[in-house]
């Protein structure tokens, strides 16, 4: 009775870590199948000189640029493919993979207009294969950053955002570049926890590229 409960969990703990792979292999947003039931708060601040871009497939970042509005204030853009990816996640994951393969730059549904009036770009994204989607990269050449900083922010099941940065920095050399912030557990509160010290470390570096600039003028 004993072999059989260890061998129960043991197969209970190899389906989660199935559950939790989703799109991209083993480089995935958290729980891709299952998203977490985070409500959008109500009653957000506005800032009309920050962007929440984000690019979502799950929900996961979707949520997690809500949480970064509750905190900031700003206004929401979804990044979105001309083409959506499949739901499934191992057929999103084939796709996925051949674009980074390929360095392809797919197609969005729609555009920002004007970048311009936006001081503070936060960008959120999951990891897929170690990197951003291609999606993120079509965005972010399609505008000029000069001037702004960028805040990157992902979801991921167990990778860190580290090494897709050097490919945000390429899309988007104009722009300053803080800190990263990967958010491995997405539970509502530690979420949102999370979220806040990010903003409280990378305040001084925001602070500092805006002295520099201003110094510069």
């Amino acid at each position: 009775m004993q072999k059989i409960k260890k061998y129960l969990l043991l197969l209970a703990g190899i389906m989660l870590v199935a559950v939790i792979s989703g799109c991209g292999g083993n480089y995935a947003v958290v729980d891709e199948s299952k998203p977490v039931p985070i409500t959008k708060p109500s009653g957000l601040p506005t800032n009309p000189k920050i962007l929440i871009a984000y690019f979502s497939h799950s929900g996961n970042t979707e949520l997690a640029a809500w949480q970064v509005q509750a905190a900031v204030g700003g206004e929401l853009l979804a990044i979105k493919t001309a083409e959506p990816y499949p739901k499934d996640g191992q057929a999103c994951g084939v796709i996925a993979k051949q674009e980074l393969a390929e360095n392809k730059r797919p197609l969005l549904a729609a555009n920002l207009s004007d970048i311009s009036r936006y001081e503070t770009i936060f960008l959120g994204y999951p990891i897929w294969y170690k990197q951003a989607p291609l999606a993120v990269r079509t965005f972010l050449e399609a505008h000029d950053f000069s001037g702004k900083v960028i805040l990157p922010f992902c979801t991921s099941g167990s990778d860190g955002i580290e090494q897709s940065l050097a490919a945000i920095r390429e899309s988007a050399a104009q722009a300053d570049m803080t800190t990263g912030l990967a958010l491995h557990d997405i539970g509502n509160g530690k979420m949102q926890r999370l979220i806040t010290s990010w903003l409280e470390g990378v305040r001084g570096e925001v602070d500092a590229f805006n002295k520099k600039r201003a110094s510069d003028k």
